[in-house]
């Protein structure tokens, strides 16, 4: 066989593969996924970070205001964990921009957008993999948590709820990332600058504080934002309390972010050279 022959070959099966498609997008997707937990796993900063990450912050805040909001009839512990919990997806998506920025750095990203893969894989596998870490951050917080007193007062199909909607909020953060990612390119301008949406979403947030002790002219931008939404709906949840209203704004926000978000990475993906 000559080499015209072998080239013609070689054009034939690539044919075969197709970059669209809802399979081709799935096992594309769990292929990279695959490929981003193998790396994860072999990287002890990553390891440290979700053993450890959540306990601190969790026992560090509790220590300075479980006191101080017990004067406003608060019971810190329940009220605290929901927002440590989105607080760890903030730095699991923190953690994606970084491997992103390091793949277009090394080629990796141009070389997956010259094979027949699918578009959406490079931002599905990503998502994937770091859902996995997520998943591991949230039941070592709640573990942890449950040693200081913390409870679910609701059924198992609120702790699922619970579970889903932080996974939701994860995907939604991780497109985002990728979207910062994809713009900065390099990776120690995206670590340098991974604070910047993360800071105010979570601390301007009635996520450690109720909007009362915020001052008044900054009150309704806290009330309105998805951080506040989201750990809202994931304290109704804990609690039993009145889940629709924060629930219902919580996936307004989110879906709409994560649609927005992922059209754009893959427009910039494409954009990749």
């Amino acid at each position: 066989m000559n080499s015209a022959d072998l080239h013609s070959k070689a054009q034939s099966l690539v044919k075969l593969r197709h970059e669209s498609g809802i399979n081709r997008a799935i096992s594309d997707s769990l292929l990279i996924a695959w490929r981003n937990l193998i790396r994860l796993s072999r990287t002890p900063a990553v390891i440290v970070s979700v053993l450890l990450f959540p306990i601190l912050f969790f026992s560090g805040f509790l220590l300075a205001f479980e006191r101080l909001m017990s004067f406003q009839g608060i019971d810190y512990v329940q009220y605290l964990v929901p927002i440590i919990t989105l607080q760890a997806m903030f730095f699991t998506a923190m953690g994606s921009a970084v491997t992103l920025a390091k793949d277009i750095k090394t080629g990796m990203l141009q070389r997956c957008r010259a094979m027949p893969i699918s578009r959406a894989a490079v931002l599905g596998g990503l998502i994937l993999a770091y859902l996995v870490r997520a998943i591991a951050a949230t039941i070592i917080l709640l573990t942890f948590a449950h040693l200081y007193g913390f409870r679910f007062q609701t059924s198992f199909i609120a702790i699922l709820c619970y579970l889903v909607l932080t996974l939701l909020f994860t995907t939604t953060a991780v497109a985002g990332y990728a979207v910062f990612a994809l713009v900065l390119r390099q990776p120690d301008l995206v670590n340098s600058l991974l604070i910047v949406p993360y800071a105010p979403l979570l601390l301007l947030s009635t996520g450690f504080s109720p909007v009362e002790n915020f001052p008044q002219w900054l009150q309704p931008i806290v009330q309105v934002q998805p951080v506040s939404h989201t750990a809202a709906a994931l304290r109704a949840l804990v609690n039993g309390t009145e889940l629709l209203v924060p629930l219902f704004w919580s996936l307004v926000w989110l879906i709409g972010l994560l649609i927005a978000f992922s059209l754009i990475a893959v427009r910039l993906y494409q954009r990749v050279s």
